[in-house]
Parts: structure tokens; C-alpha cells; sequence
């Protein structure tokens, strides 16, 4: 398989896992530094909804290794169940809202 709409499919989130070396040139946001490193705040991006998990130093020391990701993943995934709840929240007020109040942003 060559492609795939994702939408179609019903598949809302990608996880891409590179291994042990790193090559983040495939990914064309920009939120890298000057050298190609991922710039985050414990492995949130600026970019809504890039996460970056499993990095030396992301949050600890540990963060880089199996042993110690598991708090990173845990921080990541209340982040992203919020960031999903905010919008299904502001997908039904924005039923409610007239048209021209969610056009000026009031």
C-alpha cells in the first residue's frame, strides 16, 4: 500500500517509532532547533498536537531509557486526553454559539 486517507480509515493519530538513531528530516514542522533537535517543554512541542516521547533528557535523566519513560508517557497522555476533551468541549459549544460570535472570537 502506497497511501492512505487517513480519514477514511478512521485513524486520527500516527506514532511513529525510529529507534535508536534519530531522523526527525520526514517530519516538515517547524519546531527544531539550529542542529535538527526537537525543541519541546517535556515533550510538547509547539506545534498543536507533536509530542515527543522517549528523548535523553526529556524530562529526567531516565527519560531516554525503557526504565524511565514511563513518567513522560504517563505526563504525555494526560496531556493529549486534555487537549482532546478542550476540543470535543469547544466542538459542542460551538453548536451553540451563533455564527458570528465564533467569528469575532467573543
Amino acid at each position: 500500500m502506497r497511501e492512505l486517507d487517513l480519514v477514511k480509515s478512521g485513524i486520527s493519530s500516527v506514532i511513529w517509532s525510529i529507534g535508536y538513531h534519530s531522523d526527525y528530516r520526514w517530519i516538515e514542522v517547524p519546531v527544531f532547533d539550529g542542529k535538527g533537535y526537537p525543541s519541546y517543554q517535556r515533550g510538547v512541542s509547539t506545534a498543536d498536537g507533536l509530542y515527543f516521547l522517549g528523548l535523553p533528557w526529556l524530562y529526567t535523566w531516565g527519560s531516554g531509557r525503557f526504565s524511565g519513560v514511563a513518567p513522560d508517557a504517563e505526563h504525555l497522555a494526560t496531556r493529549i486526553a486534555a487537549r482532546i476533551d478542550s476540543r470535543a468541549s469547544a466542538l459542542a459549544d460551538s453548536k451553540e454559539r451563533p455564527l458570528n460570535e465564533l467569528a469575532l472570537g467573543s
